[in-house]
């Protein structure tokens, strides 16, 4: 069963931290990444931040990767002082790749069904 408190602070948190990237931390690099989903552990302590950035290549992903290591505590920062809340979650970044594996699936699909077809 989802926990209804968990849930707000998640959406709560991927809409103050894609601010927080987009707007305060003033790098260019973060204007393309995307949050696509927030997990928080049961007793508030970590967050895992998802992010995609479309059109990339591996050394791009792993650039922007170290940037936002180098950015978790100015985030965190940010978050305490927009908080209602005595906790404030340690962020983990994590590069989300599962865009990446359904257009896979899909191109592999498409193969077989025309495949089938002929």
């Amino acid at each position: 069963m989802v926990n209804p408190k968990l849930a707000r602070t998640e959406k709560w948190l991927k809409i103050e931290i894609t601010k927080i990237l987009k707007v305060k931390a003033k790098n260019p690099k973060f204007s393309n990444i995307t949050i696509t989903d927030v997990k928080v552990t049961n007793d508030l302590s970590y967050a895992t931040v998802m992010w995609y950035l479309y059109h990339q290549n591996q050394e791009e992903v792993s650039q922007i990767s170290k940037e936002l290591e180098n950015v978790r505590g100015f985030c965190r920062h940010e978050l305490a002082q927009i908080s209602s809340t005595y906790k404030v979650p340690q962020i983990r970044f994590k590069y989300d790749n599962t865009i990446e594996s359904a257009n896979r699936i899909e191109t592999i699909l498409d193969k077989l069904k025309t495949e089938k077809d002929k």
